[in-house]
């Protein structure tokens, strides 16, 4: 079962401008160059998540087919710099950076989309994850950043060994329906505090996420 409050405030959500995305990425970047994500679209949502295990076993979740399959989508192609790969229902892609055990980026439904992903231990040993996606619109966040909230609880399920159920029709539940329905209102909140839209101006982004991620709850009742 997923706790829904305690999944919304254990994630850091936040939406920024280009501008800023790919100053703060160089700001942490490593030594290797990455993709200068300014050029990939106006706009970019944040998603940060700590999970209780080490940076490797989580690195194999997110960057093998197989195991991808197992809390997202089946995979096809090649997970590996310069590589193409295919995720069921979900995106094409390049893989554009590949540093094991830390940085993962690829392009995700198009050249000018990147999705990137960074793994670091903390004090702990724990992992903590960051997942960016630049080259959205200026509503982008709310109609994709509540479906990455959904992968990364199907991926905390995965990493917890709760694999019985497959991740289509884990995400169909009615559980994971209304963790949805939160988690739009969780980006709207956090578009609104960015100052790059309003609440008013995200009704389109609003429905159009709600329809694809919990149609079972906002489906008109038949008169």
């Amino acid at each position: 079962m997923i706790d829904i409050a305690d999944r919304l405030t254990a994630t850091y959500r936040e939406v920024r401008t280009a501008t800023e995305t790919s100053e703060s990425a160089a700001s942490e970047r490593s030594a290797t160059p990455r993709p200068e994500e300014a050029s990939a679209g106006e706009y970019g949502l944040v998603l940060r998540r700590r999970f209780p295990h080490p940076p490797e076993t989580v690195w194999q979740a997110v960057t093998e087919a197989d195991r991808i399959g197992r809390w997202l989508a089946p995979v096809t192609g090649e997970l590996r710099a310069g590589g193409s790969f295919h995720v069921a229902d979900q995106a094409d892609g390049t893989v554009l950076e590949c540093v094991p055990p830390h940085l993962f980026a690829v392009t995700w439904g198009g050249e000018t989309c990147v999705v990137t992903v960074r793994l670091a231990a903390d004090e702990a040993g724990d992992t903590v994850l960051e997942l960016v996606h630049t080259g959205v619109p200026r509503d982008g966040a709310v109609r994709h950043g509540p479906g990455w909230d959904v992968a990364i609880a199907s991926l905390e399920r995965f990493l917890a060994g709760d694999t019985d159920e497959d991740p289509a029709g884990w995400r169909s539940s009615t559980e994971v329906q209304t963790f949805a329905q939160h988690s739009v209102s969780a980006w709207v909140r956090a578009t609104e505090a960015s100052g790059v839209s309003t609440a008013e101006n995200l009704t389109d982004a609003i429905h159009d996420c709600l329809r694809r991620l919990a149609p079972d709850l906002t489906r008109p009742s038949s008169a």
